[in-house]
């Protein structure tokens, strides 16, 4: 506005400029034929009247643009910026979905993994078992061609109402695994050249006392205190030698499967809990 305001004034001054110009000149070169006669103050005044018209057309026509510029900068510089949020907007959301999708990738990953683990081990531990046991089995032919006298089993005195069961060391492996007794019956280990049995503590009824025979030699031992009980062959625990004895009803069903046994001794829970609950 301020622009416009100093052209109509400048083109104000210019046009009285001429006119008092023309007025002047017409006193001094007199009427002449040669010179134009100065415009009327009333043509001065038209003339002045257009070029103050056309100053503001002028100022109008470049004003215009200006502010149609800043407009289009304006709705140009809003967009932009609406686009730059939606795009974080979509960038962020994206990275959560990987992240998530990364997370349960890793989670699976690690139990394929470890089972896969479980796998490996438990066949390893299985194949050193029957390894050992072909191992044994050789020996005990050894012994037996070579004359090699079994020593005598040790069977307690049994009532008419109590029965006595045998267990027998083959290999790496008590057969059989498991024994299912009345209470009052005995348990005689048999062929126990290299091995033992003891109990293991946790893994038997509350109060009962625990055992543990002496090495390479057969043992009996008889068992009036219901539950569940789970024995091992020390020298021979890590190739899983072990076996489960139930006397009566298992009262300590859930002890047992509750226990937290790993290895070798949960392999022998798991026996055990089976012909329990089959019962």
């Amino acid at each position: 506005m301020r622009h416009s305001r100093s052209i109509i004034t400048a083109a104000i001054i210019i046009a009285i400029a001429v006119f008092v110009v023309a007025i002047v000149s017409s006193f001094i070169s007199g009427t002449s034929e040669h010179y134009d006669r100065p415009s009327s103050p009333k043509e001065v005044l038209e003339q002045m009247s257009e070029a103050v018209d056309e100053s503001t057309v002028e100022t109008a026509q470049v004003e215009e643009p200006a502010e149609t510029s800043e407009e289009v900068s304006q709705a140009a510089q809003q967009e932009a910026e609406a686009l730059e949020s939606s795009t974080q907007e979509e960038v962020l959301e994206n990275t959560n979905e990987a992240v998530e999708s990364a997370i349960e990738s890793a989670k699976e990953t690690s139990k394929s993994v470890s089972d896969r683990a479980n796998e490996a081990i438990a066949a390893a531990e299985n194949t050193a078992a029957e390894g050992r046991a072909e191992a044994e089995a050789i020996l005990a032919e050894v012994e037996k061609e070579a004359g090699i006298a079994e020593e005598p089993v040790e069977v307690e005195p049994a009532t008419a109402e109590s029965k006595n069961h045998t267990v027998t060391a083959q290999g790496l492996i008590y057969n059989p695994l498991v024994v299912t007794i009345a209470p009052g019956d005995s348990v005689s280990w048999t062929n126990m050249s290299t091995h033992d049995t003891q109990a293991i503590e946790g893994l038997v009824p509350e109060g009962t006392e625990l055992w543990h025979s002496p090495m390479s030699e057969n043992y009996t031992r008889t068992f009036t205190q219901e539950g569940i009980y789970i024995y091992k062959c020390t020298p021979h625990f890590g190739a899983g030698m072990g076996g489960a004895i139930i006397v009566g009803e298992p009262v300590n069903l859930e002890q047992i499967k509750n226990s937290g046994a790993k290895g070798a001794a949960k392999r022998l829970v798991n026996k055990a809990v089976q012909a329990a609950e089959a019962m």
